[in-house]
C-alpha cells in the first residue's frame, strides 16, 4: 500500500500574499495638503516640476524616475523573493518600496545643483542659498508615500 503525504511547504500562504497585492499600490511623491504661505505644497512642486513663466522646470519627480526606475525594479524583485521565502509580508513589501523610493527623490532635490537650472540671482539673495528646490525645507521634508 502506498501512501501518499501532501506538505504544502508554504504554498497556501504564498498565493494568499500574492493574492493580497492585486488591486494594491504604494504613491509616492508630495502627499497631503499641506500649505506654504497660502499656496499648497502639491502646487509648489508642481510649478517646479513643470515651471511657470517666472520658474523654469526642475522635473525632481520625471529626473527620479529617469535615475531609479531600473533600480525600483530591482528592488521589487528582491523585495518579491522575500515575500515567497516568508521574511516579509505583502504590506511590508510595499512600504519597502516607497521608503526607497521617497530617499530617490529626496535625493534628487538634494542634488539639484548638479541637475537643474540654477536660481535667479535675485532668488539668491531672496533665501541666502544657490540650491535650487530647497527654501524651507517643507517641500522635500513633504515627501512621502502611502500604501493603498
Amino acid at each position: 500500500m502506498v501512501k501518499v503525504v501532501d506538505k504544502d511547504k508554504g504554498w497556501k500562504r504564498i498565493q494568499i500574499d500574492v493574492k493580497s497585492l492585486n488591486g494594491r499600490s504604494v504613491k509616492v511623491g508630495i502627499i497631503g495638503n499641506q500649505q506654504v504661505d497660502g499656496v499648497s505644497v502639491v502646487d509648489y512642486a508642481m510649478y517646479n516640476e513643470f515651471g511657470t513663466s517666472r520658474i523654469p522646470a526642475r522635473p525632481f519627480m520625471s529626473k527620479t524616475a529617469e535615475l531609479h526606475t531600473k533600480d525600483i525594479i530591482q528592488f521589487a524583485e528582491h523585495l518579491s523573493g522575500r515575500l515567497i521565502d516568508g521574511k516579509i509580508g505583502p504590506t511590508k513589501a510595499l512600504q519597502n518600496i516607497g521608503e526607497q523610493y521617497q530617499k530617490y527623490i529626496k535625493q534628487t532635490i538634494r542634488d539639484a545643483k548638479s541637475w537643474a537650472a540654477p536660481n535667479a540671482d535675485s532668488t539668491i539673495e531672496r533665501k541666502g542659498s544657490s540650491s535650487p528646490l530647497i527654501d524651507t525645507g517643507r517641500m522635500i521634508n513633504s515627501v512621502s508615500y502611502e500604501v493603498t
